[in-house]
């Protein structure tokens, strides 16, 4: 006796089908790398203030350092200033709280931070901070570590100073 045996469409899925099944993984495939580089979909946080800043040697041992513009404008309290001798300890100034004018002692010196344009507590042209009993003669170097923003900010002109012997 003979079997006969019927003629099986053994394709596990159409064409058509299968088409649309490699569009949409090419397209997750794509979304998911969108995603990583951009930051995991974050927004990018803030932003690093610019701004400049210049110096006004008062006497051998005391130097005025007075703000221009800043964009975006940061706050006292969300900044830190890093004074770094040619040799020597690094000096960290913070302001907390900064009302018109805060004091920071930092050994061996004084930081005395005005905020001679009071507008909302921010650093705006004309501010000053008043550094004290810096060493005569010494050589300094001044850079602005902005919090929010966990970077420097970028200084326009010199950000360097000596201080007269």
């Amino acid at each position: 006796m003979r079997k006969v045996y019927k003629n099986r469409n053994e394709e596990a899925v159409s064409p058509v089908i299968a088409t649309i099944l490699m569009v949409a993984i090419t397209v997750v495939l794509a979304a998911v790398l969108y995603v990583m580089v951009i930051g995991m979909g974050g927004g990018g946080g803030a932003t690093a203030p610019a701004g400049s800043v210049t110096f006004d040697k008062v006497s051998n041992s005391t130097c005025k350092v007075i703000f221009g513009a800043f964009s975006p404008v940061p706050a006292p309290m969300d900044v830190k200033f890093i004074l770094t001798p040619n040799t020597g300890t690094v000096i960290e100034y913070t302001f907390p709280n900064a009302p018109t004018a805060a004091q920071t002692t930092m050994n061996p010196t004084t930081a005395v931070y005005y905020d001679n344009n009071y507008q909302g507590n921010a650093i705006n042209s004309g501010d000053t901070l008043t550094i004290n009993n810096l060493a005569p003669g010494m050589g300094y170097t001044l850079t602005i570590f902005h919090y929010d923003s966990d970077s420097l900010c970028s200084l326009v002109g010199t950000n360097t100073f000596t201080m007269p012997a």
